[in-house]
């Protein structure tokens, strides 16, 4: 081997090493930065045009009513499950702000024995929502169907409180002020045929 030999041999390794940094260009902070930057832009446009896409889909306004029905039958059962005979008329007001239609004429024609039943019964009811949900949402006829368990307190006066339990249907109405109960019926349990 000559010296011409070992100067063509650098040049050669020389050349392969200047062409091998040409090809792996160096991971610095600022090209790591602008990776992440431009990484984040496609996934801002990606969301952002889903987003947008979004606000015109039927799906939310069905989750928004759906929720409004449910928010407005969980106050409904416990309104209509509440009185407090040392105060009955705010009850009853209560039940007539809470329905509509021949639920709320029922109430109306009927207030006074309500009001005279209560009084003498002398005792306070408390209700607690333990569970709810929307069985059946009809947006464009303003109808929902939902279901409520409930526990109702019990205190007569002069005696130790009582615990039950209700599960109700509420047919449930749109109104221009919310929704409102406009027909309520106990769920009957599978093997007794009673309500619970």
């Amino acid at each position: 081997m000559t010296v011409l030999d070992e100067k063509d041999r650098t040049e050669d390794s020389e050349k392969s090493g200047k062409s091998a940094a040409r090809r792996r260009p160096a991971l610095t902070p600022v090209t790591a930065l602008a990776a992440l930057v431009a990484l984040a832009a496609v996934v801002a446009l990606f969301f952002g045009g889903r987003f947008v896409l979004a606000l015109g889909d039927e799906g939310l306004e069905l989750a928004a009513q759906r929720e409004a029905a449910l928010v407005d039958g969980r106050q409904a059962a416990i309104n209509l499950n509440s009185l407090d005979h040392t105060n009955v008329a705010a009850g009853l007001d209560l039940w007539e702000q809470t329905s509509t239609g021949t639920l709320l004429d029922e109430f109306r024609a009927h207030r006074a024995e309500y009001e005279q039943v209560v009084t003498q019964a002398r005792r306070v009811t408390v209700a607690t929502v333990k569970d709810a949900a929307v069985a059946e949402l009809d947006v464009r006829a303003g109808i929902a169907r939902v279901l409520v368990g409930l526990d109702v307190e019990v205190r007569p006066e002069g005696q130790d409180p009582v615990m039950t339990r209700q599960r109700l249907e509420l047919e449930m109405t749109r109104t221009d002020d919310g929704w409102k109960a406009s027909r309520v019926a106990p769920v009957r349990t599978p093997n007794s045929g009673t309500p619970n």
